[in-house]
């Protein structure tokens, strides 16, 4: 009985081994890294264009299949490349009426990347608040930090220890404002590099979003009333240039927003684009003057979106599809499923099993049948080593071999 025991055991043990080692080293052989164009609206010709920078002579096309040449593709992206236009005197003073100056290109520039290991790694729980209106120019870092759970605490860089004077007044300016603990996560932009800071955003208990930052040592706390029309998931500060909003919106519906800053309020302005995963799929948007460029990549494949910048409206769109490489073609009939303790998604280590489809049973039962042939004239133990390749595939044929007397001992008897 306990050497029956210990042969499950080792089987069992083997086989897990083997779903996981044998699937990563295929992968790593026969994995091509996924090239999607880099496609970007011009302002000129009115339709998204694919840049390819190793073309020297014709780095520009359309969708359509038209191509320019390489003295033509600075002009035909005046917004892209307007810093070449600028250093060769080629900037135009104007574009659709509207008067062209370096300072607004710059100021209307957005470039923000969401990554699902964003949302899909543990949320520190130590944050630091910056002055938002320092008297000196520049932002300097805080003697402090400040953790925002079932209560606001400041606790001293130096000494470690709770700031009570300071943690009770921002306290105190939550709970006038309706702020209900405990809290569900806080977003902001601790990089001390930018131009100026907005603070924190916070969901609190009841799905309310609040805005808090500090102003000449004070607590300014709003209720941005946001969740009264959207329902919210996720939320990213960005500090843009024109402070023209706040940050990215996410809700629990796949819709992304900005939150402008208008009227002395909170607005989310949806983008026109297709529901989004954060958990998931990858973002990139990349704002000038006129449009936003956005591709969200996806398994399916990569969606490029050209919308209008004040209205965020979609002007134009294209689906690239994903085209499967020879490691998901081979694991569809090698490995219907398999280990991995790691993701490119998150950044928590722990055991996933991925299934790739029904295709890799036809292998397992050919497998199983082989088997079958092979084991010595013993009903019992032809049934036994038979169903288990036949569950467990490749990785089970493995472990039986690795076993001592895979094929004249009954590991059953």
């Amino acid at each position: 009985m306990r050497k029956k025991t210990i042969h499950i055991i080792l089987l069992l043990f083997i086989t897990c081994v083997a779903a996981w080692a044998l699937p990563a080293l295929v992968k790593k052989a026969t994995r091509v890294p996924e090239r999607y164009p880099f496609i970007y609206y011009s302002s000129l010709l009115r339709e998204l264009c694919i840049i390819d920078y190793g073309d020297d002579e014709t780095p520009l096309s359309t969708l359509s299949g038209e191509k320019f040449s390489e003295a033509q593709f600075d002009s035909l992206l005046p917004l892209l490349n307007f810093r070449q236009l600028m250093a060769d005197g080629h900037l135009p003073d104007s574009i659709d009426g509207i008067e062209i100056t370096p300072p607004l290109l710059r100021s209307k520039s957005v470039v923000f990347r969401h990554n699902p290991v964003d949302t899909r790694t543990p949320r520190p729980r130590l944050h630091v608040l910056f002055e938002s209106m320092p008297r000196r120019v520049g932002i300097e870092m805080p003697g402090d930090v400040f953790r925002l759970e079932d209560r606001l605490e400041f606790i001293d860089c130096e000494t470690n220890r709770v700031d009570v004077e300071k943690s009770t007044r921002f306290q105190q300016a939550l709970e006038r404002r309706g702020y209900r603990f405990p809290a569900r996560w806080s977003s902001g932009n601790p990089n001390p590099r930018k131009a100026y800071d907005e603070g924190y955003f916070s969901l609190d208990a009841s799905g309310r979003l609040f805005h808090l930052k500090m102003v000449n040592g004070k607590p300014y706390v709003r209720d941005t009333r946001v969740s009264e029309r959207v329902e919210v998931d996720a939320f990213s500060v960005f500090e843009a240039a024109d402070k023209r909003f706040y940050g990215f919106l996410f809700g629990k519906q796949g819709d992304i927003y900005i939150l402008e800053a208008r009227d002395g309020g909170y607005h989310p302005l949806k983008l026109d684009i297709e529901p989004f995963d954060a958990r998931r799929d990858r973002l990139v948007i990349m704002g000038n003057l006129l449009y936003w460029n956005v591709s969200v990549t996806t398994t399916a494949g990569r969606d490029y979106y050209a919308l209008r910048t004040s209205t965020l409206e979609r002007v134009a769109s294209h689906h690239a599809a994903h085209a499967p490489g020879p490691w998901e073609r081979l694991s569809r009939w090698t490995f219907p499923f398999y280990l991995t303790f790691d993701d490119p998604d998150s950044a928590y280590v722990y055991p996933r099993l991925h299934f790739t489809g029904w295709r890799g049973g036809i292998v397992h039962l050919l497998l199983a049948l082989a088997t079958g042939f092979l084991v010595p004239n013993n009903r019992r133990r032809r049934l036994y080593h038979s169903s288990y390749i036949l569950i467990t595939g490749v990785a089970g044929l493995l472990a039986l071999l690795a076993l001592p007397r895979f094929i004249t001992k009954n590991p059953i008897k």
